[in-house]
C-alpha cells in the first residue's frame, strides 16, 4: 500500500505503537469507510498538485502539460465524486 495511507498514523504515533497502529489501519482500510476518506484526501492532494503545475510556464512544452493536467484534474474529480 502507498505510504500516504498511513500519514495520519505517522503524525500521531511512534515506535512499536506506530507499527501496531499501521497494522490496525491496514485492516480497517480494507474493511471500512476509512479507506474512502483517506483515498479522497490523497486525491484532493493530487488535484492541488495538478493545479500548481499549471502555473509553471518556464517549460517549453507548458501548453501540452496544461492540457494533460486539465485532463488529469477532470479524472480525479470524477473519482472523488464516485467516492462520496
Amino acid at each position: 500500500m502507498d505510504s500516504r495511507w498511513f500519514k495520519e498514523d505517522r503524525d500521531k504515533y511512534k515506535g512499536d505503537e506506530l507499527k501496531e497502529q499501521m497494522e490496525q489501519s491496514k485492516t480497517a482500510l480494507k474493511n471500512s469507510t476509512l479507506f474512502s476518506r483517506r483515498l479522497t484526501s490523497i486525491l484532493e492532494e493530487e488535484l492541488e498538485q495538478a493545479y500548481r503545475s499549471d502555473e509553471d510556464f518556464s517549460k517549453p512544452n507548458w501548453q501540452t502539460e496544461a492540457i494533460a493536467n486539465a485532463a488529469s484534474r477532470k479524472t480525479i474529480r470524477r473519482i472523488i465524486k464516485l467516492l462520496q
